[in-house]
């Protein structure tokens, strides 16, 4: 955390006190607005550390679901668009036999 300190009072021109302070206040900031399994994560990042594996391996297995469910609604999307474009060719189609 040593690092963060000095890196923020050089960068803000403050005291390395008031520096650790301020990365105090934004880590409680940050760990009040994730979910639990995070705030260990945010102690071990303000401490030089690196995300965890575990972490690492739940966020890849959570974009996993996230792409799979978009690819799911695109599908869907696209099995609405092509019924309403088969919809309006009938429609279209049968104006031009009553013309």
């Amino acid at each position: 955390m040593q690092e963060l300190i000095s890196k923020v009072a050089v960068a803000a021109g403050i005291s390395e006190e008031q520096a650790k302070k301020s990365i105090e206040t934004v880590s409680e900031y940050l760990k009040q607005r994730v979910p639990e399994s995070f705030r260990t994560q945010i102690d071990n990042l303000m401490s030089g550390g690196k995300l965890s594996d575990g972490v690492k391996q739940k966020l890849n297995e959570l974009s996993s679901e996230a792409r799979g469910k978009a690819e799911e609604m695109i599908k869907e999307v696209r099995q609405k668009a092509e019924e309403a474009a088969g919809k309006i060719r009938e429609i279209f189609s049968e104006e031009k036999k009553q013309n």
